[in-house]
């Protein structure tokens, strides 16, 4: 009986320190929220994205899009703190939840999703994998997380060159990212994160062309909002 009790005492308090988790790092999402969308509003349709003279107010963006950004960045990062276990991966899966978000309004704004904005999630999560890695001695999930990556940046380039203008490389790095990202949890989860958001894209671009006017043939469909709903739901249904 005595050995069952610390176990179950960890259980028992294992929803209160989600709860703080989804507390602090939906706090963090909000204050994270108004450079990310001074970064989003600011970026233009071509040249690097830079972070704006007046980061701190969220400029160029105007109040009540900083506020939009700063309550959705809370949102997706307050569920990422839910569902997610408290680790040294933690970092990571809440920094792709708030810059997944800023990406989505480049991409919506600009129809482009930077490489240096992208690069910065595959370095993020590398780096939070690599010492979660080191610190639990087993490298199987890096290994696969990184597999995962590759092959899905692989599979997007060979279709973005099979057809061109279909898709941008951009779209191919995000995908890579998270894939990358989501092999960390298991091949499942991957999976079911990039499927997701390509049926996402897919549902939402079909109903668009549509809806648009008939002499409107192929108008452009971002894909970046689907692709980091899709992150998120696979991060919720792969929570333990």
């Amino acid at each position: 009986m005595e050995s069952g009790a610390p176990r179950e005492r960890r259980a028992d308090l294992t929803p209160v320190t989600n709860g703080a988790a989804a507390i602090g790092l939906g706090l963090a999402g909000v204050m994270a929220g108004v450079p990310i969308a001074a970064i989003a509003y600011g970026a233009q349709v071509s040249g690097p994205v830079r972070l704006p003279a007046r980061w701190w107010t969220g400029g160029p963006a105007r109040p009540p899009e900083v506020i939009l950004t700063a309550v959705l960045a809370a949102t997706a990062a307050a569920i990422t703190g839910a569902v997610m276990p408290f680790s040294a991966t933690l970092p990571a899966f809440w920094l792709f939840a708030v810059v997944g978000l800023g990406l989505a309004i480049i991409d919506v704004r600009c129809r482009r999703l930077p490489h240096r904005v992208t690069g910065a999630l595959w370095v993020s999560s590398g780096l939070c994998f690599i010492i979660a890695a080191f610190v639990g001695g087993d490298v199987g999930p890096l290994l696969r997380a990184a597999f995962a990556g590759i092959a899905a940046t692989a599979v997007m380039l060979a279709i973005a060159l099979a057809l061109p203008g279909q898709l941008g490389l951009g779209d191919v790095v995000f995908v890579g990212a998270i894939a990358f990202n989501l092999g960390w949890l298991g091949w499942q989860t991957a999976m079911l994160g990039l499927l997701s958001g390509l049926l996402l894209h897919g549902t939402i671009a079909s109903v668009v062309r549509v809806r648009s006017a008939s002499d409107v043939k192929n108008p452009p469909i971002p894909m970046g909002p689907a692709l980091a709903a899709g992150w998120l739901l696979a991060v919720v249904l792969a929570a333990p």
